[in-house]
């Protein structure tokens, strides 16, 4: 447990020292740009060659999805004709990389066929929202040392915009001094003004750090001016980091490096980002090291190098087997370990941990997501599916799940939080959510839960210290937890697990269970009771997932519950039936882990 605020200030400056002030970082927008402009391609189909791109007809995925929230996908100029596989019906904007500026005069150094490029007028076709994407990696004094060189950058937006029927701009302004963070919002708040003066439909965003180290970025006064954050939620671990981990860990992998893709979302609330405001990007890409161990964490022995999705997926009969993948829990990561003259550990999102992931940006009610890049995935389909099951009208809806604080299912909360997460289930169930553990600072930091959708919602309890709630059954298929911090001592926090009370179907009778069984999942026992105390004459059957009843028994009288051992009862799904005076009455699924 992390008993003081100055403890959380040493880790603070020893790992924004040890990480942001490595001269030598750089982010993948602008690692990757750099090496792709080494090739003095003017043709599209020389990108398309080292890309290996073939056109696929994805015409029949496609079914005029409706999407929920904000996808914003960054399309670089080495994309070239992967453009043609994108499923425009799951893409809500397309941000286009880009336009690199000289910071001795305001104009480009290339726009990388802004002016022509087919992709721009598949997206217009498709509705699909372009935004200008402007990238300065160098040369910041002497741009923001010239008004002049500024004045002009604004006007050349300002027209490619309206010459290109354009929704707006993408600043991306990274290695930024901290000294200059000032005359970065100075020029920001002058784009917002002249750009909405000029084009007022136009939208402003920027694309801003995972982390805000030294406070360059100054959030709390751009929110009143951008349109939005578009949170680079990647790069928590580069090609020169001295331990191996993912790109965009859920929750933190260790104790000493508490930077995760929950806490970013945090950190921008803390600073009054509007949740409509905020856009959480995801990478396309993994990231792979020389390592001292197999398993993680383990230190680097050497540099990184980032694959993207596609390149991991085609070499999954080589070195990213199954039989190589492994799970990191901490931080709900997988990677791949493989010997070449020593271990390597490769740590790339499966569908699994980005889809962790996007609960957290519906449950926290954010924008959307943004991805980096475009056409990484390009020749399989299953990001795009997971869009669709995350974000569309179409969305699959979990009837249970685990669910943590942002210190996830290691470690603490943090510090200065205040957010509301809320979970539902499909409209023809019902939910009950139970706590495993509940251990928060007494009076100073709490968690209220709300019986429905919202904060204006009936309020069921509010919960400090370590008494754990008794279990929660709100009225509807919707609930939701308000957490706050303040800034101070931060404790273990809590873990509950939510469920359906399950409708069962005999014929066309529906049958509704009276009983609640929990926990579930359950490893080790699980607890059977009356949701109206009323239990006379009840017995019930635990039947395996072959229909072969393996327990029967009934509630005694004077008893309100019973327990049950599940210890040595094989991994999988039960069912729990009960009858009433020998007629079925209900019936429950238990989950045996």
């Amino acid at each position: 447990m992390r008993s003081a605020w100055f403890l959380s200030l040493t880790y603070f400056f020893f790992f924004s020292f040890s990480f942001a002030q490595d001269k030598n970082f750089k982010s993948i927008h602008q690692e990757e740009s750099e090496f792709y402009s080494q090739y003095s391609f003017h043709n599209p189909y020389q990108f398309d060659s080292i890309n290996s791109f073939v056109n696929l007809d994805y015409s029949s995925l496609s079914k005029d999805y409706q999407l929920t929230r904000k996808v914003f996908g960054y399309y670089p100029f080495w994309a070239e004709s992967n453009y043609l596989n994108y499923q425009w019906d799951l893409l809500s904007d397309l941000c286009y990389f880009s336009y690199e500026v000289d910071p001795d005069s305001g104009d480009p150094l290339t726009t990388h066929d802004w002016e022509t490029s087919p992709a721009i007028d598949s997206a217009l076709a498709n509705n699909v929202k372009v935004h200008l994407c402007v990238t300065l990696f160098s040369g910041h004094y002497t741009f923001f040392g010239n008004q002049d060189a500024q004045q002009t950058l604004i006007n050349n937006i300002i027209s490619m915009i309206q010459d290109r029927g354009a929704h707006g701009v993408n600043m991306d302004v990274e290695a930024l001094p901290s000294s200059l963070g000032n005359a970065l919002t100075d020029f920001m708040i002058d784009l917002c003004g002249q750009l909405n003066d000029t084009l007022p439909e136009a939208e402003v965003s920027i694309a801003s750090p995972a982390v805000n180290w030294s406070g360059t970025f100054n959030i709390s006064l751009l929110k009143d001016y951008i349109d939005f954050f578009m949170v680079m939620g990647y790069d928590y671990y580069w090609n020169g980091s001295s331990q191996a981990g993912s790109v965009s860990p859920l929750y933190s992998m260790v104790s000493n490096y508490d930077y995760n893709f929950s806490k970013t979302i945090s950190y921008y609330q803390s600073q009054g980002v509007p949740n409509e405001k905020l856009i959480l990007g995801v990478p396309y890409y993994a990231r792979q090291w020389p390592t001292a161990g197999q398993y993680a964490p383990s230190a680097t022995t050497g540099s990184g190098t980032a694959y993207t999705y596609r390149y991991i997926r085609n070499n999954s009969a080589t070195v990213y087997t199954n039989e190589n993948k492994h799970w990191e829990p901490n931080s709900f990561s997988p990677y791949y370990s493989f010997q070449n003259n020593g271990w390597y550990q490769c740590f790339v999102d499966d569908i699994y941990s980005m889809g962790k992931k996007y609960d957290q940006v519906n449950r926290r009610n954010i924008a959307g997501i943004g991805i980096w890049a475009l056409g990484y995935d390009d020749g399989y389909t299953e990001l795009w599916e997971l869009i669709a099951d995350k974000f569309t009208e179409d969305a699959i809806i979990f009837t249970a799940d685990t669910i943590f604080d942002t210190g996830g299912p290691s470690f603490d909360y943090y510090n200065n939080e205040n957010y509301t997460y809320t979970i539902s289930t499909p409209e023809s169930t019902n939910l009950y959510l139970s706590f495993s553990y509940l251990n928060l600072e007494q009076v100073y930091d709490s968690l209220w839960i709300f019986d429905g959708p919202d904060t204006i919602s009936q309020l069921i309890g509010g919960f400090s210290g370590d008494s754990v709630p008794a279990m929660i059954i709100p009225s509807g298929n919707s609930i939701t937890l308000k957490f706050k911090s303040d800034i101070g001592i931060t404790n273990t926090g809590w873990r509950a697990v939510y469920d359906t009370l399950p409708v069962s179907s005999t014929g066309d009778k529906v049958i509704r269970s009276k009983f609640l069984v929990y926990p579930n999942p359950t490893s080790n026992e699980v607890v059977i009771t009356p949701l109206d105390g009323g239990h006379k004459g009840v017995n019930f059957q635990i039947s395996n997932a072959t229909g072969k009843m393996i327990y029967e028994t009934t509630i005694p009288p004077l008893e309100q519950a019973i327990t049950i051992s599940a210890k040595g009862w094989k991994p999988g799904i039960y069912f729990i039936s009960f009858f009433s005076n020998g007629i079925l009455s209900g019936t429950e699924k238990l989950i045996v882990k």
